[in-house]
């Protein structure tokens, strides 16, 4: 893999990647009329202005990365997700001239049995499929050494998201996400497929609220013995699932199911939407195994008690251990939930939740992978290995070239401030990184309960758990890296990093929004940060103690006037 240089190299590697023929990158060259001695960046840099390229694109190839940028006739236009397979990607399909999502099998699980399986039962059920509400696959194809899916293109937040950045979903929208998802999943049921991994993280919910059961990878299904096969093998064939989320006979014998092992778990998932709590939060897999068989977890009309019971009813009757005492068909369980379902608008930020996968994806990368720096690909497939580059070179990610992104990978620098649980007393430990930029000047940030305040002296601030964070909160509901705090040039701006623990700004759930001067962040418990510009405090307290001066004169000029009138 050769980075290229000079802007020559660059063109060359364009056309090697194939998004454009050896002549269109020589017309594309003249049209942009460099200098001779421009560099490779500039060359990408000014492509990426004439909208030639996107800014991954551009990338890569700075990169030297040229081959995986056209996978089968699909020019790979951005990165949409990441999952324990592989990369999806939004990519533009120039035959049907329409953009598609890509879902490409990691190089890593080329040769896994499991995963091959996988990716055919989903792509057997996906085009057998045809209904609002599930996402279709269109087909599915390999260039022998890569497998993939092409599957609808559809911008929207899993409710796994949903909830982990804005907390608990009202309960007339998850009934109406749950009703859809129970209409998906009977016209499943009725040509026989059972999904078997109905969670919130299979769910995608567009801005109109519309929402799309997605990922059928551990589907049950007549005339795929091989693929259940080579799944019961590699899982077991007693526990195919997710222990948050599967029915109680599920954990028992995975391949002896029925319908309602998905109403059982749709109930649990929308348990999650009405509570933003797991109905079971044991610690070990095996625990919540046998709690989904044994144990009563709370309703969610106490957890929170403005659900109408008849709601929590419902809840409770998808829930059922003994299949025969739950609604019978996914139809039943959607009557039930019609009469209190609303459909309403759902508002997210399709840019920054693409960020934000992105940032999750590259923190697994670097806890994961354990390859030799020597072991790299030049293949888009090779997740880890692009995630954890440092080698990016554009700061922003698009789609559209019209709305950007944040960087998706950062590098940061600078002493951590820690808030250490129970106590919340602050310490600093020492970093060796690079540092991004350094913030403005006269802002501090105080742990709520103390009353140090420390200096921000970086643009870009992390605050969690890890030990490698600007802001060290040690403490229950705070996540590895669980959010960033981020100057935009004129105010700082809270971003959302955590997937399951939500961030609070003055008591509210929220994922990304401004922080003014005297914000308080909380995560969950007591812990908490304040954020303070001494210039404002300094006002505020002159404000303060002018208010008091005439409070005084006043009560004074009073007192004096009582006197008076009384003498």
């Amino acid at each position: 893999m050769q980075v290229p240089a000079a802007a020559p190299e660059f063109f060359t590697l364009l056309a090697k990647s194939g998004l454009v023929t050896a002549a269109q990158a020589d017309r594309i060259a003249q049209k942009l009329n460099l200098a001779e001695d421009s560099t490779a960046e500039q060359a990408a840099r000014q492509m990426v202005r004439e909208r030639l390229l996107t800014p991954f694109q551009a990338e890569r190839l700075l990169e030297g990365r040229y081959r995986g940028l056209v996978i089968d006739r699909y020019r790979i236009r951005e990165v949409l997700g990441f999952g324990g397979m592989g990369c999806v990607f939004i990519a533009e399909d120039p035959v049907e001239q329409k953009k598609v999502a890509l879902k490409v099998l990691a190089a890593d699980h080329s040769l896994d049995a499991g995963m091959l399986a996988r990716l055919k039962l989903e792509a057997t059920a996906g085009m057998k499929l045809h209904h609002p509400n599930i996402i279709q696959t269109l087909r599915t194809g390999t260039t022998g050494a890569v497998h993939f899916l092409v599957m609808e293109l559809v911008r929207g937040i899993s409710l796994h998201e949903l909830v982990a950045l804005n907390g608990p979903v009202s309960f007339p929208t998850a009934c109406d996400i749950a009703l859809q998802a129970a209409e998906a999943l009977q016209a499943a049921h009725d040509i026989g497929i059972i999904h078997r991994d109905i969670k919130p993280a299979n769910f995608l919910i567009e801005h109109t609220g519309v929402a799309h059961i997605l990922d059928f990878g551990l589907a049950l299904m007549d005339d795929v013995e091989d693929e259940e096969f080579s799944l019961s093998m590699l899982f077991g064939h007693d526990c195919l699932g997710t222990p948050d989320f599967i029915a109680p006979e599920q954990t028992i014998d995975s391949r002896n199911v029925d319908a309602r092992a998905d109403i059982y778990s749709l109930g649990a998932t929308l348990y999650v939407a009405l509570t933003a709590r797991l109905p079971f939060p044991e610690k070990t897999n095996k625990a919540k195994l046998e709690a989904h068989r044994s144990k009563k977890c709370r309703t969610v009309c106490e957890i929170r008690p403005e659900i109408p019971p008849e709601v929590g009813a419902i809840v409770a009757r998808m829930m059922e251990k003994d299949p025969a005492r739950r609604f019978q068909t996914a139809a039943d369980a959607a009557a039930a939930l019609r009469e209190h379902a609303v459909r309403l608008p759902v508002a997210f930020d399709f840019r920054e939740l693409i960020t934000l996968r992105a940032k999750q994806a590259k923190a697994k990368a670097e806890n994961t992978a354990k390859k030799s720096a020597t072991n790299q690909r030049s293949s888009i497939t090779s997740t880890s290995g692009w995630l954890r580059s440092k080698e990016h070179h554009f700061s922003s990610t698009t789609d559209t070239f019209g709305q950007t992104e944040t960087p998706v990978v950062h590098q940061s620098s600078g002493e951590p401030l820690r808030a250490e649980a129970p106590t919340g007393r602050a310490s600093t430990q020492g970093g060796s990184r690079v540092a991004r930029g350094p913030a403005p000047s006269g802002w501090r940030i105080q742990v709520l309960g103390q009353s140090a305040r420390q200096p921000l002296t970086k643009s870009r601030t992390s605050v969690g758990t890890d030990p490698t964070a600007d802001i060290i909160i040690d403490a229950p509901g705070v996540d590895r890296v669980h959010c960033w705090l981020e100057w935009d040039g004129n105010v700082w701006q809270l971003k959302q990093q955590s997937m399951t623990q939500p961030t609070y700004l003055n008591g509210r759930v929220a994922s990304f929004g401004p922080v003014p001067h005297g914000s308080k962040l909380t995560f969950g418990g007591k812990q908490g940060l304040r954020l303070i510009n001494i210039a404002q405090a300094e006002q505020q307290r002159q404000r303060i103690q002018t208010a008091i001066v005439a409070i005084v004169v006043l009560s004074l000029i009073a007192a004096a006037a009582a006197w008076w009138l009384t003498k």
